[in-house]
């Protein structure tokens, strides 16, 4: 009897948990949509003009502004899309940041934003993990060539304040966390023999350690600052996995999924961040 009355109680509670997760999730698509109407229903040159403001009066209250901002996604998101990124990427670049990290978790096909297929590349050859945005546009073959500037460009030539403001944008793959780690650790131990290696070993440990990281930074292909400010986009606040070494500092915003997000949530981000105190040790 006890038995049969354990077993109804805990079904109870899974109808309950479960009856409280689907309220929540439509308290907060609902909530999404009334923003999302009433940001509708301005004109573009109106949102426009209210998120200049916005970010505008945020950056006069900050008193210091994150340099490398990282967003991470996680596998089961399904809000965050190439729109909602490029309009963080917009406000970011408003504030002053500089460099944006993006660690998208979903797989391809299930959310996943490329960012090539967003941004400009960093090199000549269009590959690796770097890009830039916004792109700077291309050249168009009916351009007017009497002098009048169209898209940045003016007789042909880049007009150098067009897009001279650019972001530094980094995709994350999974591959890149512990993974990576993992790989750099194991050809230091084939190498454990060499000179070099043993060279490190009698030195201090700090020598050991910025060999690690100058071989991490090769790997990822190139060279960006620790990310002072991090977003998840998640139900409950997990890193997973995100360049273990590089957000050792990180101060993490968690934004549950499905919930708006908006230029008044970037800016009370950025505030809760201006206010709080970073520890650099012990």
């Amino acid at each position: 009897m006890i038995e049969v009355l354990c077993l109804l109680l805990s079904r109870l509670l899974l109808l309950l948990v479960g009856g409280y997760e689907l309220l929540w999730l439509l308290r907060e698509r609902l909530n999404a949509f009334v923003n999302w109407s009433y940001d509708l229903w301005r004109s573009a040159a109106a949102r426009e003009l209210h998120e200049r403001r916005v970010l505008t009066d945020c950056r006069s209250q900050l008193t210091k502004t994150p340099q490398h901002l990282v967003l991470v996604i996680s596998p089961s998101d399904h809000y965050v899309d190439s729109v909602l990124l490029q309009r963080i990427f917009g406000f970011a670049l408003e504030v002053g940041v500089q460099h944006v990290s993006v660690y998208d978790r979903r797989p391809k096909g299930g959310g996943y934003v490329e960012l090539d297929k967003l941004c400009q590349p960093s090199s000549a050859e269009g590959s690796g993990s770097h890009f830039k945005w916004p792109a700077i546009p291309k050249k168009s073959d009916s351009a007017p060539r009497n002098g009048q500037k169209t898209n940045g460009y003016v007789n042909g030539a880049a007009d150098s304040s067009s897009c001279s403001n650019q972001l530094q944008l980094y995709q994350i793959s999974a591959a890149d966390g512990h993974a990576l780690i993992a790989d750099v650790c194991r050809e230091l131990y084939e190498e454990r023999n060499s000179e070099v290696v043993q060279n490190l070993l009698s030195q201090k440990r700090e020598a050991l350690t910025e060999q690690i990281d100058s071989m991490l930074t090769k790997r990822l292909g190139y060279v960006a600052p620790e990310p002072d400010l991090g977003i998840i986009f998640a139900r409950q606040t997990c890193t997973y996995g995100v360049l273990p070494w590089h957000v050792r500092f990180t101060e993490f915003h968690t934004h549950p999924s499905g919930r708006y997000f908006n230029v008044e949530t970037f800016a009370n981000i950025l505030c809760k961040y201006s206010r709080c105190e970073q520890r650099w040790g012990t």
